[in-house]
C-alpha cells in the first residue's frame, strides 16, 4: 500500500470563518457611535466585547492559513492514518473500525472517525502526550478540500489493509 492522496485544508473554510469574524467586528464598530452617547464606561465595555467575540472568527482561519502554507495535510500511508494538524498518526494495526458520523443532521457536523482498539488507547495517549486517552479521533469534513472523496479512499485503504491482514493471517495458520 503506498501513500495516499494529500487532501489539504478547505480554503472556503478559511475564507467564511474570516468573513463572518470580520462582519461581526464591522457591526460592532459602526454599533460603537450608538453605545457612546451612554457613557464612557458602557462605552468601554462595549468595545471589549466587540474586539474579544470576532477574535475566534478570525485567528482560527490565520492558524489554518499558516498549517496549509507549511505543507499540513491529512493523508495515510503505509503506517497509518494522520489524525491531526501535528502529523499525530493511528497506525493500521491500532484501528479497529473506521465510520461516517453526522450529528443531528447538520451537514458542518460530518466527520469520518477512527476508533483505536481500547488496547491501544494507552499507547497513544502516550504517543500523542494528552493526559487522557481518545477513544475515538475525529478528522472534520468542514476542514478538508474533498472531504466524500477523503472518506471513500480512506475507507477503501482500510478495506484493503483489513483483507492484507487477513491473507496475512490465514498463510500463517496454513504454514503450521
Amino acid at each position: 500500500m503506498s501513500r495516499g492522496e494529500e487532501y489539504r485544508l478547505s480554503l472556503l473554510t478559511m475564507a467564511v470563518f474570516m468573513a463572518s469574524g470580520l462582519i461581526f467586528l464591522l457591526i460592532g464598530m459602526l454599533a460603537v457611535a450608538e453605545v457612546a452617547q451612554e457613557g464612557v464606561w458602557q462605552t468601554i465595555k462595549f468595545i471589549g466585547v466587540t474586539l474579544i467575540f470576532p477574535t475566534p472568527f478570525i485567528a482560527y482561519p490565520i492558524y489554518l492559513w499558516r498549517k496549509r502554507k507549511a505543507g499540513k495535510t491529512f493523508y495515510w500511508d503505509e503506517e497509518g492514518i494522520v489524525i491531526d494538524l501535528q502529523g499525530n498518526k493511528i497506525y493500521w494495526d491500532e484501528i479497529e473500525d473506521i465510520r461516517f458520523s453526522q450529528l443531528y443532521g447538520h451537514w458542518f457536523t460530518r466527520s469520518t472517525v477512527i476508533y483505536p482498539h481500547y488496547t491501544h488507547h494507552e499507547k497513544i495517549r502516550e504517543r500523542r502526550k494528552k493526559w487522557m486517552p481518545t477513544p475515538a479521533h475525529s478528522i472534520d469534513w468542514i476542514l478538508i478540500e474533498n472531504p466524500k472523496d477523503y472518506h471513500k479512499n480512506v475507507m477503501q485503504a482500510w478495506k484493503e489493509k483489513q483483507k492484507l491482514d487477513k491473507d496475512k493471517w490465514e498463510l500463517g495458520e496454513t504454514e503450521k
